[in-house]
């Protein structure tokens, strides 16, 4: 299960930082039990978005005060964003223009927060993330992902689902890759040439709508999936910064729960 999301992140930080943060942001307690959730962030960007750089270190900073509590996805669409078929390393996947068109974004950087924030401004964003973490979580995800030897080029992602509650929602499981060196126009609008850009949509695992499904309360619901690591002239994954995401969104649009693991690669021989 997910573990004290914010424990090792506070022990990493050390004293200095901890004085930062309030003890009510660092977990939630609700009947002597912490409540383990997770938040979504959707960040829609671009490579030509000036003012895009400025969300990437709120993201940072966020990242840095609740840790594993926070996924960040990053979402290059719309007019600032650069296909991943253009001659220059483009990011911006087909999928994440349906993610971006359905929360109806047309300004940049926005983000949308367990699919209940609509589109917000950077600096609206650690507010509502805050409302987020204190509304107590009924769904644990176990996530893993792993190379073997035998297939290099093929991801395992084993997802299992502990609900203490019956719900229905719809399953969706993400690629993301950090550390892709590519281009991003900065706040002057000067091309930097070796931008390092992190929690970059890559794929959807399981479809770009996912997978519906049914959960019972304290019912393990155990799914399983393969995905082919993508490496061609216009897209290469490296594999040691590929990570997966899962989380659950129900009926009204918002995520029960979410949950990232790092794909674990230490099995693999390099060619």
């Amino acid at each position: 299960m997910i573990r004290n999301i914010f424990i090792a992140t506070l022990l990493a930080l050390g004293a200095v930082s901890c004085s930062d943060i309030k003890e009510s942001d660092r977990f939630i307690t609700i009947e002597g039990v912490t409540a383990e959730r997770v938040v979504l962030l959707e960040d829609f960007t671009g490579q030509n978005c000036v003012n895009c750089p400025a969300a990437h270190q709120e993201i940072d900073a966020l990242v840095k005060q609740y840790g594993d509590a926070l996924v960040p996805v990053a979402i290059h669409a719309g007019s600032f964003g650069i296909p991943s078929t253009n001659r220059r390393p483009g990011l911006m996947q087909p999928e994440g223009q349906t993610y971006n068109d359905r929360y109806g974004i047309d300004e940049y950087p926005k983000g949308v927060i367990n699919g209940r924030s609509g589109a917000l401004n950077p600096g609206e964003w650690s507010d509502f993330l805050r409302e987020e973490l204190q509304v107590p979580a009924e769904l644990d995800i176990d996530l893993s992902a792993t190379i073997s030897a035998d297939e290099p080029g093929k991801i395992a992602v084993e997802c299992i689902l502990r609900p203490d509650a019956n719900m229905q929602g719809t399953l969706q499981l993400w690629v993301l890759e950090d550390g892709i060196v590519a281009r991003q126009l900065d706040k002057d609008g000067n091309l930097i040439p070796d931008y390092v850009h992190n929690h970059v949509y890559r794929a959807a695992v399981n479809g770009v709508d996912g997978e519906n499904v049914t959960l019972q309360a304290n019912t393990h619901k155990t799914l399983a999936y393969t995905v082919g690591i993508r490496n061609t002239d216009k897209e290469a994954w490296v594999p040691e910064n590929l990570s997966i995401v899962a989380f659950l969104r129900q009926a009204d649009g918002g995520v029960a729960q979410a949950a990232k693991c790092h794909v674990v690669t230490g099995d693999v021989e390099e060619e």
